[in-house]
């Protein structure tokens, strides 16, 4: 049944293997860890505001986004090809951000972009084995 599949396929014996994918995936989980921090911190903040609306739809984007992150690092680590893009999909974004924060934080801002670089580079050099073709195609 497997050699009926079409399509490219992940190499998850050779991409776990990689220590570049593991500190790639570690460093896309503490940004989910980061974001449900996020989640949490908005939620407790809602608590005090005379209309909370805004914030507790801030603490559930975040604590979505965290948990869809949480998912590519752990895809990535397993060697899924869609992991790749979503992470470095991520890391753009990310860095878009903090590039845009450095004008109110500067602090904040270069280091978000500082993270973003550090764990797209990681995700490019951890991801190449992910995106090899397949050797049986």
């Amino acid at each position: 049944m497997n050699g009926d599949r079409k399509g490219p396929r992940s190499h998850p014996d050779e991409a776990s293997a990689s220590p570049w994918r593991t500190a790639a995936a570690v460093g896309i989980g503490v940004e989910a860890l980061a974001l449900g921090v996020y989640a949490v911190a908005y939620g407790l903040h809602a608590t005090a505001l005379p209309e909370p609306a805004f914030a507790i739809g801030l603490a559930c984007f975040y604590g979505l986004v965290a948990f869809g992150l949480g998912a590519v690092a752990r895809a990535f680590r397993r060697g899924a090809r869609w992991a790749v893009t979503a992470s470095l999909t991520w890391q753009a974004l990310l860095a878009l951000a903090g590039i845009n924060l450095t004008g109110v934080r500067p602090g904040y801002g270069a280091a978000l972009a500082a993270v973003a670089v550090a764990v797209g580079v990681l995700v490019l050099l951890g991801g190449r084995a992910a995106l090899r073709a397949p050797r049986d195609a």
